[in-house]
């Protein structure tokens, strides 16, 4: 573990512009660079530190006003804390000076820093692409530089590239020059004031759509030249999204021009660089023939997260990472209203309850969960930040925020913060006094109880003696609860309820609250579940709920909070399976998606626990008897101007109920994938994940030469991403085993889609223990590629979560005590702590599940 004092650097030295020049060798993949820095000395110094990282650092001096030259006499390279110390033989004075370096690096095949990107061009031939992934720490890896988020300055870049290129930066061109050895010298414009980590630039042979925003600002989406026609839904969207955000946030965008990059190999969903967005091609572009109605969801809500990070990010950027959620829950909040907004029709905040509210809700109740802001020093701690507690939990608290202080103070509050603090640096504390002086509310003493500490409140609803009153008593919600463990909390929660038709709100803080309520029975706590916590009833008041779903009294919102708060508390051992399987035979005539896609998110828990008992088929039949209604009613094809949400329906019934084993179901999904292959118009895109993935499930090694023939035609990439989730639902052990042994071969299967794939693989019943033996036998490799951290590493880890045996956990304990992997350290203490937990839910409550589901005769 890194040096928590020797790893952030001197402030005796603070850069204020840096102007780069770097030359990319696409024969060699290295690079050569120049830069000049102009530095402000606060203090006489006889050595200047900065960060570098796998950098060759040939020369450097510092130029003073009279242009006398002091060479530096030794350049210590640091490599375990990432720096370059550079010593001079006499002290440098305070003042601004002129600090010049010359230097190398590789471009490398891990899609961070300075990167490569082999493809194959729309002629068929092979090509590189050069792009730059610099968040959190490697924007050092390019150049040598002051990368921490607090220490801003202005950015010169050049390029010299080969003219048959394209070259895109933060900013618009300022100068081109054709050179005569066939290159170009490209030189943009000076950017603002901005940290390190969002610096950009990528080269390759590249084509745009472009569009003028209604503030004058160029907007343009780039691919790789042949695929830009697919991006005018990410062009008219980010277009739209401009407006709203310009709007919404009273300051405009500042730059002249936003790009959105298409990279053919992408680590992350998307990076919000500055003027110069990058994503995954599936992330970004949008084929109307052949991509699903998911995809242009997605795409508009990864468009919508990155360019809210054009103000919450990049305007004004947190000052250190622990308060990396100021950045990551404000894009995800404000993403998701901003898409609402545009795509009404798409209920976002419904989805938002599933995606983002008990996406933070499930990581936060592990023992091993950590709060919002969280000390880290080293780039492996910063890493492991980029999970659900700082984006979901973050976000949601902020809805829950403002939904308690009305939308008007909280828009308020916000444009006073990004105004006070524009082109610099704030810590939360800056935020909640904005939002203190707009509402006259103590702020910070509310919100502290929520990102200070880690997990949420659980309330336990309980009769007073009076009977027209409830207890309301709040304790820390534990998933660990099943074994035994108790944890005390107390959280400011600003509490909705209704009862027999009226409804109210008051802020609680108190561990024990009493409330008076006409008819405890009717009594419906955390309207449209905006709260961050859990509500356990009495068994009278469950059933009171389950009515109210039968006969549709609830919103939608509600039903999928009654539901997911039912499940994690059967999870967490505080309530019995038996009122939660009751409740759920309830949401039979569902109509919103995004409760279906909770249904089946749940069921699909205790699927992987039971799958290997004998009463594996009765629940089968339970999940086919609960899902059959719906998904009959909505069929395999759309009606005429069906709704966005039908769509994304269909895609959920129908794989589930096709997991669940319906054979009218797998014989229809077999019958539309032999016409597809005879006529590949013929199948929807929307039905092409469900159908493949019949295919595969019943398929034989006739079904794999088909999909993988398939997978090498494709050129799209959310095709080619089709195409491997079908081949991990094989149920055939060696068909599985092929599909994982392609996944490390880098001429078929991209960087950015190996970890997909593995886990996709792991989520397939048969195929959690050879996904887990595969990772081992080639760790050497997975930890070259992702080891250093994000979310792969993480999601890779956390696969083993699922396993449900004390001897798994001993097994993945003892993997990373002999392959230490710190970027992913605490996402290892959670699998553990998942595996336990698995196995002591199955050893208390099989007996209950058997005799449960008795009922349903014993054949699916």
């Amino acid at each position: 573990m890194k040096n928590t004092i020797s790893y952030r650097l001197p402030t005796n030295v603070k850069p204020t512009k840096y102007q780069i020049a770097i030359i990319p060798d696409l024969q060699t993949f290295a690079f050569e660079g120049e830069e000049t820095i102009t530095i402000e000395v606060l203090k006489p110094t006889i050595s200047i530190s900065l960060n570098a990282c796998e950098l060759k650092i040939s020369y450097a001096h510092v130029i003073f006003g009279n242009e006398t030259i002091l060479e530096a006499t030794n350049i210590e390279l640091d490599s375990e804390n990432e720096r370059a110390n550079i010593h001079f033989s006499e002290p440098i004075p305070k003042g601004r000076f002129a600090l010049k370096m010359g230097f190398r690096g590789i471009l490398n095949d891990q899609l961070r820093g300075f990167y490569r990107v082999a493809y194959t061009d729309f002629s068929g031939n092979p090509s590189f692409l050069l792009c730059t992934q610099f968040e959190p720490t490697d924007a050092r890896k390019a150049f040598p530089c002051w990368d921490e988020p607090a220490i801003k300055a202005t950015f010169e870049v050049s390029l010299i590239i080969p003219s048959h290129l394209t070259a895109l930066a933060n900013t618009s061109i300022a100068s081109q020059q054709i050179n005569n050895d066939g290159t170009s010298t490209i030189c943009f414009k000076k950017t603002p004031p901005m940290s390190t980590y969002y610096l950009a630039f990528i080269v390759g042979d590249l084509a745009s759509v472009e569009q003028i925003s209604s503030d004058g600002t160029l907007v343009r989406v780039w691919a790789t030249r042949g695929k830009e026609g697919q991006g005018e839904f990410a062009l008219a969207t980010s277009t739209r999204l401009l407006d709203y955000f310009n709007n919404y946030f009273g300051i405009p965008y500042p730059l002249d021009k936003l790009d959105h990059i298409a990279v053919p190999d992408f680590a992350a969903g998307a990076m919000e660089n500055w003027g110069a967005i990058t994503y995954r091609e599936a992330a970004l572009l949008f084929d109307e023939t052949s991509s699903s109605a998911n995809t242009k969801q997605r795409i508009a809500e990864i468009i919508a997260h990155e360019m809210a990070h054009m103000w919450f990010g990049d305007l004004v950027t947190m000052e250190w990472w622990d308060d990396l959620w100021l950045n990551e829950s404000f894009a995800s909040w404000m993403g998701n209203k901003a898409v609402d907004t545009l795509f009404p029709e798409w209920d976002m905040w419904t989805q938002f309850l599933l995606e983002d509210t008990n996406a933070g809700l499930v990581l936060d109740g592990l023992t091993n969960s950590h709060s919002i802001e969280m000390p880290v020093t080293n780039p492996s701690e910063i890493g492991e930040l980029f999970d659900a507690i700082s984006y979901s939990k973050g976000a949601a608290i902020l809805r829950m925020l403002e939904v308690f202080l009305g939308e008007e103070t909280f828009r308020a509050g916000v444009k006073t913060y990004l105004s006070t603090h524009q082109y610099a640096n704030a810590r939360t504390k800056d935020l909640w006094n904005s939002l203190t002086l707009v509402s006259q509310k103590p702020i910070s003493k509310i919100m502290n109880t929520w990102i200070k500490q880690p997990g949420f409140p659980i309330l336990e609803i309980g009769k007073d003696s009076d009977l027209n009153l409830v207890t309301i008593e709040q304790n820390r919600f534990l998933y660990s609860h099943i074994l035994g463990d108790e944890s005390s909390g107390k959280w400011e929660i600003p509490l909705s309820l209704e009862a027999t038709g009226s409804s109210k709100s008051v802020l609680i803080n108190t561990n024990i609250t009493r409330i008076p309520v006409v008819n405890p029975l009717d009594l419906k706590i955390n309207t449209g579940h905006v709260g961050f916590f859990r509500t356990n009833y009495s068994p009278e008041q469950w059933e009171s709920l389950k009515v109210s779903i039968v006969q549709n009294k609830l919103s939608a919102n509600d039903r999928l909070g009654i539901q997911n708060d039912a499940f994690a508390l059967t999870k967490g051992g505080y309530l019995s399976p038996e009122i939660y399987l009751s409740l759920t035979e309830a949401y039979k005539y569902e109509s919103h998606v995004s409760v279906w896609e909770s249904i089946a998110i749940n069921l699909k828990w205790i699927e992987r626990l039971i799958y290997k008992k004998s009463y594996f088929k009765r629940f089968q039949l339970f999940c086919q008897n609960l899902f059959i209604e719906k998904a009959t009613s909505i069929g395999w094809d759309a009606a005429p101007g069906e709704k966005h949400l039908d769509s994304l329906l269909r895609s959920v019934l129908l794989t589930r109920i096709a997991a669940y084993g319906h054979s009218d179901t797998l014989h229809t999904g077999l019958t539309r994938y032999s016409r597809f292959l005879e006529d590949p118009s013929s199948l929807q895109p929307d039905l092409k994940d469900i159908v493949f993935g019949i295919a595969a499930k019943q398929g034989s090694q006739r079904t794999f030469d088909e999909m993988f023939t398939l997978y090498e035609n494709s050129d799209q990439h959310e095709e080619k991403v089709r195409m491997l989730r079908a081949m991990s639902m094989f149920s055939d052990n060696d068909l599985l085993k092929k599909t994982l042994a392609i996944s490390l071969n880098q001429d078929l299967v991209r960087n950015q889609d190996v970890v997909s794939l593995v886990t996709s693989i792991a989520n397939n019943n048969a195929g959690l223990t050879m996904a887990w033996d595969f990772v081992k036998s080639n760790w050497p490799e997975f930890d070259r590629r992702y080891g250093d951290g994000g979310f792969a590493i993480m999601r890779l880890v956390a696969m083993t979560g699922n396993f449900i045996s004390s001897r798994k956990a001993d097994d993945v304990k003892a993997f990373f005590e002999n392959n230490p992997t710190p970027s992913a350290a605490r996402t290892i203490k959670q699998s553990i702590e998942r595996i336990n937990l698995n196995a002591a839910w199955l050893d208390r409550y099989d007996n209950d599940l058997q005799r449960w589901f008795s009922k349903y005769p014993n054949k699916a």
